[in-house]
């Protein structure tokens, strides 16, 4: 009876208010800003947000967009795309380096998105912004679709263990990542 009555709240919430609570969660584990986002067309969009501090030289409000390309939710969510709907994006979307890090080619792109299919999750250093890295993981929805992307978002300095600090940070989004799905699931 109390499962019931917990999946009957969550049926009457949409996605941003389904993710905010686990983005509350994981920016408090790891002091660091979280968001999630969709795709629209060339970009994601960002549907919910906890900022720590400001991050990136522009501010990071909900509705604010980027380029798709170029962003760590951004791989998640075109990993996640067919064949087809991920073709259309890359004949409409001109791939412009937005900073010397930035995969700006058709065939870097395609492997790098094969690398996040086969993973599951996607980290970006310095490609939307110098000094600036994040690393996102799926949403999906109880058929296994991406609809969404969840991710962190860290100051290339703050970044102080290398990889052990890394493998920490993953596991606690894909943990995150893997809360809301379930949660979204139960809404479908």
């Amino acid at each position: 009876m109390v499962l019931q009555l917990g999946y009957a709240s969550l049926s009457g919430l949409s996605l941003p208010q389904l993710a905010q609570p686990h983005l509350q969660d994981l920016s408090a584990k790891l002091s660091e800003s979280t968001s999630a986002a969709v795709l629209d067309g060339a970009d994601i969009v960002y549907i919910a947000r906890v900022a720590t501090r400001r991050i990136m030289t522009v501010g990071i409000t909900v509705g604010t967009r980027f380029p798709a390309y170029a962003t760590s939710m951004g791989g998640v969510l075109l990993a996640g795309l067919s064949s087809a709907e991920l073709e259309s994006y890359l004949d409409s979307v001109p791939l412009v380096a937005l900073t010397p890090r930035t995969i700006s080619t058709r065939a870097g792109l395609l492997k790098e998105l094969a690398k996040v299919r086969a993973q599951g999750w996607a980290m970006v250093d310095q490609e939307l912004e110098l000094g600036l890295m994040s690393m996102a993981a799926p949403i999906q929805d109880g058929s296994g679709r991406v609809v969404a992307a969840v991710n962190i978002s860290l100051r290339t300095q703050s970044v102080l263990g290398g990889k052990e600090s890394l493998d920490a940070v993953r596991e606690v989004l894909l943990a995150t990542a893997a809360r809301i799905s379930a949660d979204v699931a139960v809404t479908g």
